[in-house]
């Protein structure tokens, strides 16, 4: 048996409308509880090693990335739609957090864990008013090109940012130019034992991941490595203990100079957050045959930053590894990630000494086999095939990550997005059309060579709204036409069928060629207009201005209209 629909679990009484997530425990049957208690012990598996990395290239302490874990899984499901999607730690966010705090206190200071806590609350609070306006078609405006450039120049980004711990090497990267720079000049301080300690993490991980993959690779490199720092006693860097125990919830204390200065990049990470946990939760949802609730999704993605940032983690999102491996795994509901809360719980109670032994080169080789994962070259390739706009598009988004940094990256992909939108609409599809033989259907007469056309009558039609970017293109069209014309044009027949919209530019420039039409004693008429745009038309005081009979119903009734004038005597003089 499947899961009931969100419709069915979310109108199960008046609390359940408001928390989508208490409702769904009411309907939970008794077959769900195994499949999700092992998707959840699956998942948790790969969350601890995963939680403590990700912390790491956060700039905090390896068990913070377990409190951001646990704060977010305990409260996106009372909100979220998705019955697979698992929200924490994850690299490209915990990058942006590291490239957005580092400037403003010490990494792993007090200050700053109090500050990037701060951070995931402002980001659930911008993503909750996504959700209060409904702003769920926002993810649409994120493109293929520009969310595969995006974490492309992401994942090299959390590469590089771990070569130092890779290789032993303490170094201020703010002496050089670059961070790589900087390893590449220091290579010579690099410690062989923490290489070959990160080596060997990356090689468990890549072969478990290739030839044993329900054997999560990244416990059992954290596992091996803690055992052989413990008993051989390997002077290398470890993580350290850390205070066992359940997180306490408060509010993070930060002055009000930095709360306001946090606004900016809250909204910055909700624009990341947002999109990639919907395309992966949209992407679950189609797999498994259910609905999925893009407002929702504002409400469960921003509880679960509020809720780490209650518990002094920072910004959370939807991870697309660990989700897929809870559908893999068989989850049923939301429940399979309380289990793996639970687990993470567990694991702060009793398993915290273990972590004084954990070598930083593990989870450093962790993070780089994360980041490598992040890096595609077949979409890079998909698309060159496909279209080279996008793929150029993608490569810009790349160099912007890499030249500017992650911060006005995800800016410059907002405004490629943007830019792509305006591009494509400023090109409309435009065509002159011709009646195709022994019908009485109109096609583009350059695709059509056969297709009828009548002496004086220029039909057109323009596969676009009109508004500023793109209104030359009309005017620019029938000025050439009526140019390039070997018989006088008598008339142009606007095929109105294909546009939807018109803003006031669009509405000046068509009441501009009108005038340039009856200049040259041309008349205009249109067909197929929509009533909407009727209404447009005539608030502009366009419908003022047409020849013949004005609209016509269909092209036809225009074309045979405009035939009987034509042979119509000329009035007597």
């Amino acid at each position: 048996m499947t899961a009931k629909s969100d419709s069915e679990t979310s109108d199960s009484g008046g609390f359940g409308r408001f928390v989508p997530g208490i409702a769904m425990l009411g309907s939970y049957e008794g077959s769900w509880f195994r499949p999700d208690l092992l998707a959840g012990l699956t998942v948790w598996a790969i969350l601890v090693p995963q939680a403590l990395g990700y912390a790491s290239l956060a700039g905090m302490p390896p068990v913070n990335g377990l409190y951001a874990a646990i704060g977010a899984l305990l409260l996106y499901w009372l909100w979220g739609s998705s019955r697979e999607l698992n929200v924490g730690p994850e690299s490209t966010v915990a990058i942006m957090v590291a490239t957005i705090l580092v400037p403003r206190a010490t990494a792993g200071s007090e200050e700053y864990l109090e500050m990037a806590a701060m951070l995931a609350i402002l980001v659930g609070l911008v993503l909750l008013i996504g959700g209060i306006f409904r702003l769920g078609r926002i993810a649409d405006f994120f493109s293929r090109p520009i969310l595969a450039g995006y974490v492309f120049g992401s994942g090299i980004l959390i590469v590089v940012s771990q070569l130092a711990d890779l290789f032993g090497i303490d170094i201020d990267a703010s002496l050089y130019l670059t961070e790589a720079g900087a390893i590449v000049r220091n290579l010579d301080q690099t410690d062989v034992l923490t290489l070959a300690i990160g080596l060997v993490t990356i090689g468990i991980v890549v072969v478990m991941k290739r030839f044993m993959k329900a054997i999560p690779g990244a416990l059992v490199a954290v596992i091996l490595t803690t055992a052989a720092v413990a008993v051989f006693d390997l002077d290398v860097a470890v993580v350290g203990e850390f205070p066992s125990g359940i997180p306490v919830p408060g509010i993070p204390s930060v002055s009000l100079d930095i709360f306001f200065s946090l606004i900016g990049p809250a909204f910055a990470i909700a624009l990341l957050v947002y999109p990639d946990s919907v395309l992966t939760a949209r992407s679950l949802s189609v797999m498994n045959k259910y609905r999925l609730d893009a407002d929702r999704e504002f409400f469960g993605i921003g509880a679960s930053n509020i809720g780490a940032g209650l518990v002094g983690g920072f910004p959370v999102n939807g991870s697309q590894s660990r989700s897929f491996v809870l559908s893999d795994a068989g989850s049923k509901t939301q429940v399979s990630n309380l289990w793996a809360a639970l687990f993470a719980l567990l694991t702060l109670l009793f398993l915290a000494p273990a972590f004084a032994y954990l070598p930083t080169a593990t989870l450093a080789g962790i993070v780089i086999v994360a980041g490598l994962g992040l890096l595609d070259p077949a979409e890079f390739k998909a698309m060159w095939h496909y279209r080279r706009t996008e793929f150029w598009m993608a490569a810009a988004t790349i160099a912007a990550v890499l030249i500017l940094g992650m911060l006005i990256g995800i800016l410059v992909a907002v405004a490629l997005s943007l830019l792509a939108v305006v591009l494509r609409a400023s090109s409309p599809s435009t065509a002159f059309l011709g009646r195709v033989p022994g019908s009485d259907t109109y096609r583009d007469v350059a695709d059509h060579p056969d297709a009828e056309t009548f002496p004086g009558l220029l039909i057109y039609r323009f596969d676009a709204p009109l508004f500023f970017a793109n209104a030359a293109v009309l005017r620019d069209d029938i000025t050439a036409a009526i140019e390039d014309a070997d018989i006088p044009v008598v008339e142009v027949l606007f095929d109105a069928e294909s546009m939807y919209d018109i803003d006031s530019t669009g509405a000046q420039i068509l009441l501009e060629v009108l005038d340039e039409l009856d200049d040259l004693g041309i008349g205009f008429s249109m067909a197929r207009v929509r009533t909407e745009l009727r209404d447009e038309f005539l608030a502009a005081r366009v419908d003022e201005r047409l020849s013949g009979d004005g609209i016509y119903l269909e092209v036809d009734d225009g074309v045979a209209a405009y035939l009987r004038r034509a042979d119509e005597p000329p009035p007597a003089d």
